[in-house]
């Protein structure tokens, strides 16, 4: 089991790096919105409202396809490095009802990526809605970089792409 969240922690380093480099935390938006925009920022919002809750089945649910596929991929080839097998679909049900795995990778996630950040420490700010796609841009209050987050609009409902914000600076910092 150690091994296994030690594999874990390794597997959200490069995004929780990308994430704490590029973008601090936001206080909500002030401004008149429209419903869409409401609805885009309050996705955004849920996603690290549902992290500081440890509520897992909720940021699953919060996270694009793109996201998800990755976090899984990555989990399954990890764990086969430490000789535990499991299947893509048996991850994805690990992840959308918070089992066991969910919680060592949430859990490791948490332990090095504070959400209050994002939450009481930023401005949030919608940047743009195009189609099924929007931006919101957080403005951490110690940072001179905004983190610009994407999200993506998905099976009708606006989800958060940790991966399409956060995935490319992996290769950078290679």
């Amino acid at each position: 089991m150690k091994r296994r969240t030690i594999f874990l922690r390794w597997a959200v380093i490069a995004v929780l790096i990308a994430a704490s480099q590029l973008m601090a935390p936001c206080a909500a938006v002030t401004q008149s919105l429209s419903p869409e925009a409401e609805t885009v920022l309050n996705a955004a919002e849920g996603v690290f409202k549902a992290m500081k809750a440890r509520d897992y089945p909720a940021i699953w649910a919060g996270l694009t396809a793109k996201t998800r596929n990755e976090m899984v991929e990555s989990v399954r080839k990890g764990a086969g490095k430490t000789g535990h097998e499991f299947t893509a679909a048996q991850l994805s049900n690990d992840f959308a009802t918070g089992g066991p795995q969910a919680k060592a990778y949430w859990d490791s996630y948490l332990d090095v990526f504070n959400p209050d950040l994002v939450l009481e420490q930023s401005r949030w700010s919608l940047g743009s809605i195009k189609g099924d796609g929007a931006t919101v841009i957080i403005q951490y209050r110690k940072s001179e970089n905004p983190a610009i987050l994407i999200l993506k609009k998905e099976d009708g409902a606006w989800r958060l792409g940790l991966e399409e914000t956060f995935g490319p600076r992996r290769w950078i910092m290679k």
